[in-house]
């Protein structure tokens, strides 16, 4: 049996690839996990990823918009926007107002991530 700090790891791991999974291939990586996490005891995969210290996203979350989780890797914020910025970019959907409004949406978003964690960077460095 692992450790609650290594379960941590692994689960922050499990979300980052589920994330990856999903991004390049528009499938969740939660049908296939289920035997990692039995070995950590979660009684259902869902469990696992998300857990009861974790809270829902509201709607104008930059995270929320991206599709993403939180302790998402840098590597995943910019792939999710790299590929919903291709999916919405208004050279890609002309005269699609909603596309358009979806694309400055998330660039919004993206940029209000980058300078959250620009801004831990820098708190870290000093402190």
């Amino acid at each position: 049996m692992a450790t609650k700090s290594g379960a941590r790891q692994v689960k922050r791991a499990l979300r980052n690839t589920d994330d990856i999974l999903y991004i390049l291939t528009g499938k969740r990586l939660r049908h296939v996990a289920g035997r990692v996490v039995n070995a950590f005891g979660a009684e259902k995969v869902t469990d696992f990823f998300a857990g009861p210290e974790e809270e829902e996203l509201p709607p104008d979350s930059p995270y929320y918009i991206l599709g993403i989780h939180p302790d998402a890797m840098d590597i995943v914020v910019k792939a999710s926007f790299r590929a919903l910025a291709r999916k919405y970019h208004p050279d890609v959907n002309p005269g699609n107002e909603s596309a358009e409004e979806k694309f400055k949406q998330i660039n919004n978003a993206y940029s209000a991530i980058l300078k959250e964690r620009r801004a831990q960077a820098e708190a870290e460095k000093e402190g």
